[in-house]
């Protein structure tokens, strides 16, 4: 695997466990066990919807047919009618073909990981939004290598509360994602990108985020249209406020945030999670956005001294630097930093794996914090910093719970 660009976010642990296993899907339960999310704490339920879709306006740099246009899978979460007693749609989308693909591609037996299936979301698929209400858009962006399900929690927490969640795959830079007839696209590098990249490293990461800027940029225009990129009536529009767009992601979804926070004036906040923002030239991370911007993370982002696995090596030195940067020049921006994490710990990997299960494999990449002390950090510290950044509700994050010392949380600069 290469490391051009970041330290590879969920690749990375799908197939540290691929490699784990290699056996069947009963020895993959025992070793691997896996629990579904808890339900989020708002009033409303959740529907979500998938969609395919093509920016016509972009060509696909991963490929080299001229014709070929940026195709994307998109999913949506919003506040719906009923949905009570419904069955919750999987976790992860189209999970069969993604786990299988995900083995597959592994050289593994595609019943590998089968148990995966079984994890369930708190969402329902095609429940109808609910009418008569405006609610706050986020728009989130998966790591590099990562999926747009990667953070169901935090996107549920927030929907349950009153906004709207739009994801896609960043085709090629998702583990796997499908086009509309199905066919999975597994993920993959641009060679020319790749190639320079040995010698600009910074320069061609700069590339790759922006070009995954451009897909939530593509996803927030097409919301405000009244028919969808299929040509189906847009059931959305009418329910999005759109003067209160935010943007979340996580390790190189949280740089694609920044840059969606730099250069897109509806993008009104931004949270990244545990952030990789290698990619961000000096003058970004120099620019003052005059947004509100939060960061939760591992420790190291406090002292590159501290045990942690992303400011490390020497691109995570950099990555480092530049964070500090944008603390020191972001004139609104807030730090939380839990101790014992690591990359992994904040996504839903931490949250799905059942550690403490008797036969349970200790996977150190997923941090030594207790998951429910991530999971109730990030979904309050989320929601209470766009419920004041995008619905104008205080935001006292200095009087939030540090769970015995183990949450340290910073106003910057």
């Amino acid at each position: 695997m290469s490391f051009l660009y970041q330290k590879n976010t969920l690749k990375i642990f799908i197939f540290f466990v691929c490699a784990t296993l290699q056996g069947c899907a009963v020895v993959g339960s025992v070793l691997i066990p896996l629990e579904s999310i808890d339900s989020p704490s708002g009033k409303y339920n959740i529907g979500t919807q998938v969609y395919f879709w093509t920016d016509s306006s972009r060509s696909e740099v991963y490929t080299t047919d001229p014709t070929d246009y940026r195709e994307l899978m998109v999913q949506i979460w919003y506040p719906a009618e009923g949905g009570k007693n419904y069955q919750r749609a999987p976790h992860i989308t189209f999970p069969k073909k993604s786990i299988s693909s995900i083995a597959k591609t592994a050289g593994l037996p595609t019943s590998f990981g089968s148990h995966g299936t079984q994890l369930v979301s708190n969402s329902v698929f095609g429940l109808s939004p609910i009418q008569n209400e405006k609610f706050p858009l986020i728009l989130f962006s998966h790591g590099d290598g990562g999926l747009l399900t990667q953070n169901t929690s935090q996107v549920e927490e927030l929907v349950s509360n009153g906004y709207i969640v739009i994801a896609c795959n960043h085709t090629y830079n998702a583990s796997i994602t499908f086009d509309k007839d199905g066919n999975p696209i597994p993920y993959k590098q641009n060679v020319s990108w790749n190639e320079q990249a040995q010698y600009h490293k910074k320069y061609y990461t700069n590339h790759l985020i922006n070009y995954r800027y451009q897909d939530l940029a593509f996803l927030l225009q097409t919301l405000k249209q009244n028919n969808l990129n299929d040509g189906s009536v847009n059931p959305f529009k009418n329910n999005i406020d759109f003067e209160n767009v935010g943007a979340m992601g996580h390790s190189m979804g949280g740089g694609t945030t920044y840059i969606a926070m730099l250069k897109n004036n509806e993008v009104k906040a931004g949270v990244a999670l545990d952030g990789w923002f290698f990619g961000l030239l000096n003058e970004d991370a120099q620019t003052n956005t005059k947004k509100p911007f939060l960061h939760i993370g591992q420790e190291q982002f406090l002292d590159k001294d501290i045990e942690g696995d992303i400011n490390f090596s020497k691109d995570g030195k950099i990555n480092f630097d530049i964070y500090n940067t944008i603390l020191a020049t972001n004139k609104e921006s807030y730090g939380v930093y839990i101790k014992n994490s690591l990359h992994y710990s904040y996504t839903d990997m931490k949250l799905i794996y059942n550690q403490n299960a008797p036969l349970a494999l200790p996977l150190d990449s997923l941090g030594e914090v207790d998951k429910k002390i991530v999971d109730q950090v990030m979904d309050k510290t989320v929601l209470d910093f766009f419920n004041y950044s995008l619905k104008g509700q205080p935001f006292n994050i200095k009087n939030n719970d540090t769970y015995n010392n183990q949450v340290i949380y910073n106003i910057h600069p």
